[in-house]
């Protein structure tokens, strides 16, 4: 069937909506070109930032979340190009982002297998608690399942854990000592450093 098999009048009022769906098309089109565009300097920015150690990998992780939450299409093969990390690594580790208050990760003891933690390497404060809610250790590391492995096997009974990201050891270590002054953990053996 054509159009010109159709009365005149819905001829006319098709002719306009044809031309209506073409212009939202066109409009269409140049809102992804412009959405593509916006991602791309989003990418090649976190990329120079972190290139530069504007962002370290725990905040790496939580743009790729930001990205990843824009949904769109060949958003993956731009980031892998770009930041040089890949996307899927990231997205493993974006999972263990700090879930507590003012970035820090929280949970409990034992941690349960999808629970998360701080990533492996990152420098963390810890403070571990006992059944009591009451701080019983404070400590520092960046390998933190290992650690927390480690204290429950020599004897150190807790239930609950903190930990709080820190830039490197230098920035662990004051804030260790200002954790211990703070709670002084009855498990610890010294107060402060």
């Amino acid at each position: 069937m054509h159009t010109e098999d159709l009365p005149q009048a819905l001829q006319a009022s098709l002719a306009a909506t044809l031309q209506h769906v073409t212009l939202l098309q066109d409009k269409e089109n140049r809102l992804a070109a412009a959405r593509r565009q916006a991602l791309e300097q989003a990418i090649h920015r976190i990329a120079t930032e972190y290139r530069t150690g504007a962002l370290t990998y725990v905040q790496l992780c939580s743009a790729l979340a930001v990205i990843r939450a824009t949904r769109q299409q060949g958003a993956m093969r731009l980031w892998d190009d770009v930041v040089g990390v890949p996307w899927k690594r990231l997205a493993h580790y974006a999972k263990r982002l700090p879930n507590g208050p003012e970035g820090s990760w929280v949970g409990e003891y034992p941690i349960p297998a999808d629970a998360p933690i701080p990533i492996y390497g990152v420098p963390v404060v810890y403070v571990l608690f006992d059944e009591a809610n009451q701080p019983c250790y404070v400590g520092s590391t960046d390998k933190f399942s290992p650690r927390m492995t480690a204290h429950e096997k020599s004897g150190k009974h807790f239930v609950r854990w903190q930990a709080h990201p820190c830039d490197d050891r230098d920035h662990a270590y004051r804030l260790e000592d200002r954790l211990l002054k703070q709670h002084k953990p009855y498990l610890n053996r010294k107060a402060s450093r």
